[in-house]
């Protein structure tokens, strides 16, 4: 994809800036503290252990993991942020959080193409139906398109999955494909829904073009995580 050239990187931080402006907001509707994220780090296992374990049964139907988290204990889930920490591009983490308690995960995840990406989320019991799913694919639309520069991100999901799937014709992604995949959770047909969502023309090339974190450095979200 043909991207314009900015005259300098200041033209960029402001439109980076600018479009994370639309993320700020108060408190999250219902809660006392808005909705934050960061990346992973070493050390979550104490902020996922609880609501891995307790979300377990109402994610088991369409989470791969899910189903075996009942019998995990601290240990497994320390594992789990370890391997997640060793992850390189394009795999990225992010935790989400309201106030001290983890409401949900989302991640950045490779395609077939190496310009493209794939998101993956779950929201934590007590927290669905509230928003917070869609505000996570945002802001891992934000990162593929904004930061990295990828030129297409995908959302995939199981054609039985109907909650799913209402979220990305909601956000303006389009139909792609249906394909076929093996079954790894346990309400899962294995035959699985793909919609599209192309990278805006006119942004200049993100960092997997030019390897250029420092200008990221300079944006931050407009607010800030308490765990």
């Amino acid at each position: 994809m043909q991207s314009l050239n900015f005259r300098n990187e200041k033209l960029y931080v402001d439109l980076l800036a600018y479009q994370l402006a639309r993320f700020a907001m108060g408190n999250w509707p219902g809660y006392e503290y808005p909705l934050a994220c960061r990346l992973i780090d070493d050390g979550d296992a104490k902020h996922l252990y609880p609501v891995m374990k307790r979300s377990a049964k109402s994610l088991n139907g369409y989470i791969g993991w899910a189903k075996y988290a009942p019998e995990w204990d601290f240990r497994t889930v320390a594992a789990f942020v370890k391997d997640h920490l060793e992850d390189d591009l394009p795999r990225w983490h992010l935790v989400f959080s309201i106030g001290k308690q983890v409401v949900g995960f989302g991640s950045l995840a490779p395609m077939n193409h190496e310009r493209d990406v794939q998101v993956s989320l779950w929201v934590g019991l007590g927290h669905e139906g509230k928003g917070i799913g869609k505000r996570i694919v945002e802001i891992l639309e934000f990162y593929a398109f904004y930061v990295f520069g990828y030129d297409n991100l995908y959302y995939q999901h199981d054609s039985s999955n109907r909650k799913s799937g209402a979220l990305p014709p909601k956000l303006g992604f389009r139909f792609s494909h249906a394909f076929d995949l093996e079954i790894s959770a346990l309400k899962e047909t294995g035959f699985w829904y793909s919609w599209v969502k192309a990278r805006p023309e006119f942004l200049p090339p993100g960092i997997i073009d030019t390897w250029n974190w420092d200008m990221w450095s300079e944006i931050t979200f407009p607010w800030k995580s308490l765990i």
